[in-house]
């Protein structure tokens, strides 16, 4: 699988986890234990609707944190060396 692909699948699931957990929890699953539920929590403007961005916005740092991670270099892209590094670290099998 070529790198570019390689990052199109695993940002795909990236944002795919959050969805499956909303989805697990809404058909009696227990969802993520993590995500924010109070509605005006949420909504930062106050104005009784919800953006996209306010839906997602409790986990956009979590995410931040995880990429600045696994970005060693700090130049804000991830490259196979780190993405490599970082699966092996965390006992993954990299993607061949």
């Amino acid at each position: 699988m070529k790198f570019k692909e390689r990052v199109l699948v695993l940002t795909m699931a990236a944002l795919a986890v959050p969805f499956i957990a909303f989805a697990g929890h809404h058909y009696g699953g227990h969802g993520s234990m993590d995500m924010v539920w109070d509605m005006t929590a949420l909504d930062k403007d106050g104005d009784a609707v919800l953006t996209f961005d306010e839906f997602i916005s409790p986990n956009v740092e979590k995410w931040r944190s995880g990429f600045d991670m696994i970005d060693t270099n700090g130049d804000g892209e991830v490259g196979v060396e780190e993405w490599d590094e970082f699966t092996a670290v965390h006992g993954m099998k990299p993607v061949q």
